[in-house]
C-alpha cells in the first residue's frame, strides 16, 4: 500500500512523531499538545553539501527519498525514534526550517552525539550517527542560536546512518545500534498484525480497509501525561487530539479483534472524569479542555461492544459507576428549566457544533439528547442487573421511561422533531439532521413516530447519492463544505445506520451503509464529505471515518 503523505502521515502505532507534505514540502512534525508549533524540520536532501530535488514513496513501514544517483530511507526505530539511511551514491540529508533554539554536545561511552532543544515544540532531541556525520551549523550568541539551526546528515564510506530522537523528559544514556531492516521489518509485521484484527469488509472494498486499518494504527500514541493509556488521537493531521464522544466509535471498531485495545480506548476520557461526573471535553498528552462537553453516546456505544467482546466483572463493574455519574450529571447540571429534557449549552457541546439548530442563542433542547439518555440509562438498568442491584436498575429503568415520554411530549409536533430553546421553550426553525438521531432508539420509539422518522430519512430531504447529508440540501444555510451544515459524517451515518437496523428497516440500513462505505472508498477517510458530490473535506485522514467504514462495512458483508 502506498501512502499520500499529502492526505496521510507516515507514522508508527504509538509514536507523537510523524511526517507529512505540508507548506510545499516533507516536513517531520510533534504530535505533543504543549508544541506551539506542531512542525519540527522540514528534509532536503543532499548531494555535495547542496539541496537536490527528490521524490518519495511511501508504505506503512518505511519512507524512500529518491534523489539522482542516490535515496534516503527512513524508518521507525521505536516510538521515538526515527533512523535515517543514506545509500546508492554518498547523498546526505539535511533538517532545515528547524524550531531548535540551539543544540549541544552530549557524550557517552566514546560517542559523540547533540541534544537539539526546542521551545516551540516544548520537547529535546537527540540527533546521533551510527556510520557518517551529523554536523550541526548554528551561531551561538550566550543564550541561543542566533539564526537558525540546520542540521546536516553526512555520508561516510558511501551512505550513513543517522536518527533522531524524541527527548520527552531526560534522556537516558545509551548506546545506539540498529539494524535499519529489522526495525523496518517490525514495523511492517506491526502494521499487518493490526490490519489482519481489523473488521472484514466486502472484497471490494479491501484496498479502502487497509487505509483504514493504517490511518487507526498510525494515529494511536503511547500512554503519556494526561493519557494514561494507548490512545487513538483523530488524527496526526489537523485533529491531534481526542473529544470525548470520537474515541467511541474508535473503541466500538477495535472491539472485537482487540478488545482490550476497545476497553483502553473507551474508558480514555474517564480516566480524568471529575466529581461532578463530569468528563474532559477534548484531551491531548498535555492535559485538557472541559470548556464544553460531549453527547454521551457512551451507554449506546458500551451496548454494542458488550455485543462484540466479554467484559469482565471488575470491568462491568467500573462502567457501571462511570456512567452512572456522567448521566446524573447531565441529569443535575443541564436541565436549567426543570422540565425533564437536558439542554446543550453550546452546538460543541452536541458534538454538531454549527448546526443550524443552534441558530438561536443556547441553552438549545433537542431530541438526540434525549436519545442518547434514554439508551444510556437502559444500559445502565441492564448493568445494574448483571452486578445483582435490582433496586438500582428499577430505577434507572423509570427514568428511561420518563426521559423518553418527556422526548415525545417535549421534542415532536404532529411526529416532526423540534428544537426548543431552553425556558422559553420557542422553536427554532432549522432543517437539520441532527433532530433525526433519535432513530437510533430503533423500536424503542413507538411505532408511529418511528416509521414517520423513516419516512423523512427516506425522502430527498436529506438523502443523497452519498447518504445522508447533515443540513438539508434545499436549505438555505446548506453549505458544501459547511463542517455541520451539510456535509456528510461517520457519527452520524453510524448512529443512524444501527437505529434503522435494529427497527427492522434493513435494507434501507444497508443502503445508507453502501453508500458510506462507496464514498470513502473513493474520497478516502475523511473528516466528513460533501453531500452532493462525496469529495473528502477537511483533515484528510481521520479515524472515527475509518472506523465507521470499517464498522459498515463489516455490517454489509455480514449482516
Amino acid at each position: 500500500m502506498k501512502l499520500e503523505l499529502s492526505r496521510v502521515t507516515f507514522s508508527l502505532r504509538g509514536s507523537y512523531l510523524a511526517l507529512c507534505v505540508t507548506q510545499g514540502g516533507l516536513f517531520l512534525k510533534t504530535l505533543r499538545g504543549a508544541a506551539r508549533d506542531s512542525l519540527i524540520c522540514r528534509l532536503a536532501v543532499l548531494r555535495d553539501g547542496e539541496p537536490v530535488p527528490y521524490t518519495y514513496e511511501a508504505t506503512p513501514s518505511e519512507l524512500v527519498l529518491q534523489a539522482s544517483g542516490g535515496a534516503v530511507r527512513i524508518c521507525f526505530a521505536a516510538d521515538g525514534v526515527l533512523l535515517f539511511r543514506g545509500e546508492d551514491g554518498g547523498v546526505g540529508l539535511r533538517l532545515e526550517n528547524t524550531p531548535f533554539r540551539y543544540a549541544h554536545e552530549v557524550r557517552y561511552a566514546g560517542h559523540t552525539h547533540h541534544m537539539a532543544v526546542s521551545t516551540r515544540n516544548q520537547c529535546r532531541y537527540l540527533l546521533f550517527a551510527q556510520q557518517g556525520e551529523v554536523s550541526i551549523a548554528q551561531d551561538w550568541n550566550g543564550r541561543g542560536a542566533a539564526g537558525d539551526v540546520t542540521v546536516d546528515f553526512l555520508p561516510e564510506d558511501g551512505g550513513f546512518l543517522c536518527g533522531l530522537e524524541e527527548v520527552n523528559v531526560e534522556w537516558r544514556q545509551k548506546s545506539y545500534a540498529f539494524d535499519y531492516n529489522a526495525c523496518r521489518d517490525r514495523a511492517k509485521e506491526s502494521f499487518e498484525a493490526f490490519y489482519r484484527s481489523m473488521p472484514p469488509v466486502p472484497q471490494e472494498y479491501e484496498s479502502t480497509r487497509k487505509l483504514a486499518a493504517y490511518v487507526n494504527w498510525s494515529s494511536a500514541v503511547k500512554a503519556s501525561g494526561a493519557f494514561r493509556r494507548e490512545a487513538m488521537l483523530m488524527s496526526k493531521n489537523r485533529m491531534a487530539a481526542l473529544w470525548s464522544w470520537d474515541h467511541c466509535f474508535n473503541a466500538l471498531a477495535l472491539s472485537r479483534g482487540n478488545p482490550q485495545e476497545a476497553w483502553d480506548q473507551f474508558m480514555l476520557p474517564f480516566d480524568r472524569q471529575d466529581a461532578t461526573g463530569r468528563v474532559p471535553d477534548c484531551m491531548t498528552d498535555a492535559g485538557e479542555s472541559s470548556l464544553y462537553c460531549k453527547p454521551p453516546v457512551h451507554g449506546w456505544a458500551l451496548s454494542k461492544m458488550m455485543e462484540r467482546m466479554n467484559l469482565s466483572p471488575a470491568q462491568l463493574g467500573e462502567a457501571y459507576e462511570k456512567l452512572s455519574k456522567l448521566t446524573h450529571w447531565w441529569l443535575t447540571y443541564r436541565d436549567g428549566d426543570g422540565d425533564g429534557i437536558c439542554e446543550y449549552w453550546h452546538g460543541n457541546d452536541s458534538g454538531w457544533d454549527n448546526a443550524t439548530a443552534f441558530l438561536a442563542l443556547p441553552p438549545v433542547e433537542t431530541p438526540d439528547l434525549a436519545a442518547f439518555l434514554v439508551i444510556q440509562m437502559d444500559v445502565l438498568a441492564g448493568l445494574a442487573e448483571k452486578l445483582g442491584r435490582p433496586s438500582e436498575a428499577a430505577e434507572w429503568k423509570r427514568k428511561a421511561d420518563a426521559m423518553l415520554a418527556a422526548m415525545i411530549d417535549h421534542c415532536y409536533i404532529d411526529g416532526v422533531p423540534v428544537a426548543r430553546r431552553s425556558g422559553t421553550h420557542e422553536i427554532i426553525e432549522n432543517d437539520s439532521l441532527l433532530l433525526y438521531i433519535p432513530v437510533v432508539l430503533g423500536a424503542r420509539m413507538p411505532e408511529a413516530l418511528l416509521q414517520h422518522t423513516v419516512e423523512i430519512l427516506k425522502s430527498a430531504k436529506f438523502r443523497t447519492e452519498h447518504g445522508l447529508a447533515t443540513e438539508a440540501p434545499a436549505s438555505a444555510f446548506y453549505r458544501s463544505d459547511g463542517y455541520w451544515r451539510g456535509p456528510i459524517w461517520a457519527p452520524s451515518t453510524m448512529l443512524i445506520v444501527d437505529g434503522l437496523a435494529r427497527a427492522g428497516e434493513t435494507a434501507f440500513a444497508r443502503d445508507v451503509a453502501r453508500r458510506f462505505c462507496g464514498m470513502v472508498a473513493r474520497s478516502g477517510c475523511a473528516e466528513n464529505f460533501d453531500a452532493l458530490t462525496g469529495e473528502g473535506l477537511c483533515d484528510r485522514a481521520y479515524t472515527w471515518t475509518a472506523s465507521v467504514f470499517l464498522l459498515l462495512g463489516e455490517f454489509l458483508l455480514k449482516g
